[in-house]
C-alpha cells in the first residue's frame, strides 16, 4: 500500500506545508493509500466510488470527503473524473489557529482515523461555484513559481476550510444567535423533512417571521429555505439508494416528494446524475 508524504509535493521544497492539485478527466482508479496529513478530496465533476477504512461512498459533483493521517482510502471510477486533491500539515497553523479549528466539532471528527459520516459533506451542483473559486485561488498560489508567500497561502486555506465547515457544522457547534437559530431551523428540517413544510413552520423553527425566513437563509447559507428543504431531500435519498432495496418512486415518497418525475429532476440538478444511475454507481462500487 502506498504512503505519501506532504514533502514530496511542495514547491519549493521548503514552502509551507500545504498543497493543492487539481485533476481532470482522470480513468483510472486509485488503489488503497494514506498520507502523513490531511487531505480534502473536492469532485468537480464525474462520477467514482470513494472507500474511507471500512465505508463505501458514491462520489459526485459537489462532494467533499476528508482523510486524516492514517485513513486509508482508495476510489474506482466511472467515466472520466475531475476534482481537486488538497493536502495540508496541521504544523501549519498557529496553536491559536490550531484550537480554533479543532473546536469546531466537524473538524474534530475529520482529524481522527476511522469511518464517520461526518467525513463526507455534499454540495448542491449549484452552490459549488464559490468553492471551485476558493480552490483555484490557493491552487494558484500554491503552484506559483519563485518565491512563496506563506502567510497568504496559510490565509487563503483558513478562508477555504471555513467555507466548508461554515456550510457543514453540525448542529449546535456554534453559540452565536444565529448560528443557533440554523441549528434549530436545520434539526426541524432534517427531521420534518418528508412532511409538507410551511414557511411558517420553519419560520417558527429559527425563530424568525416568515416574511423574513428566505433572506435569513440566504445570508447565511446562500440559498432559500425551500431550495434546502430539496437538498436535505436530495440527501436523504442518496442514502436510502445506497443502503435499501426500495425502488426510486418509494423512495420519491418517503423523503418528501410527491411526484415522481420531480424528485427525479431534483435529484439530477443536485448532484449531475438520475437515482437510476446513482444506483447503478452504488452496485458497481460495492462489487454487486
Amino acid at each position: 500500500m502506498k504512503h505519501y508524504c506532504i514533502s514530496a509535493y511542495l514547491r519549493p521544497p521548503d514552502a509551507p506545508p500545504v498543497w493543492v492539485e487539481h485533476v481532470f478527466r482522470r480513468t483510472k482508479p486509485e488503489p488503497s493509500h494514506t498520507h502523513d496529513c490531511m487531505e480534502l478530496m473536492y469532485i468537480r465533476g464525474g462520477a467514482a466510488c470513494c472507500r474511507v477504512n471500512d465505508r463505501h461512498y458514491p462520489v459526485v459533483r459537489g462532494d467533499v470527503y476528508a482523510f486524516s493521517p492514517g485513513d486509508v482510502h482508495s476510489f474506482s471510477i466511472s467515466g472520466p473524473l475531475s476534482y481537486d486533491t488538497l493536502l495540508f500539515s496541521m504544523e501549519l497553523f498557529s496553536p491559536e489557529e490550531r484550537a480554533e479549528l479543532l473546536g469546531n466539532p466537524l473538524f474534530s471528527c475529520w482529524c481522527r482515523p476511522g469511518s464517520f459520516r461526518e467525513k463526507k459533506l455534499s454540495f448542491p451542483v449549484a452552490a459549488a461555484g464559490g468553492l471551485d473559486a476558493a480552490f483555484d485561488e490557493l491552487a494558484a498560489e500554491c503552484q506559483r513559481p519563485g518565491r512563496c508567500n506563506g502567510v497568504l497561502r496559510r490565509a487563503l486555506l483558513l478562508r477555504l476550510l471555513f467555507i466548508i465547515l461554515g456550510k457543514g457544522t453540525p448542529v449546535g457547534a456554534s453559540s452565536s444567535r444565529r448560528d443557533l437559530q440554523l441549528s434549530s431551523l436545520f434539526n426541524f428540517i432534517t427531521t420534518h423533512s418528508c412532511e409538507k413544510l410551511s414557511r411558517a413552520r420553519m419560520a417558527g423553527a429559527a425563530g424568525v417571521s416568515p416574511g423574513y425566513l428566505n433572506e435569513f437563509m440566504r445570508r447565511s447559507i446562500g440559498q432559500g429555505a425551500a431550495e434546502y428543504v430539496i437538498r436535505c431531500r436530495v440527501e436523504q435519498a442518496r442514502d436510502l439508494l445506497e443502503h435499501t432495496e426500495k425502488s426510486v418512486s418509494e423512495i420519491a415518497v418517503s423523503v418528501g416528494f410527491y411526484d415522481t418525475s420531480h424528485f427525479i429532476r431534483a435529484f439530477r440538478r443536485h448532484t449531475g446524475m438520475t437515482p437510476g444511475a446513482y444506483r447503478k454507481l452504488v452496485l458497481r462500487g460495492s462489487g454487486k
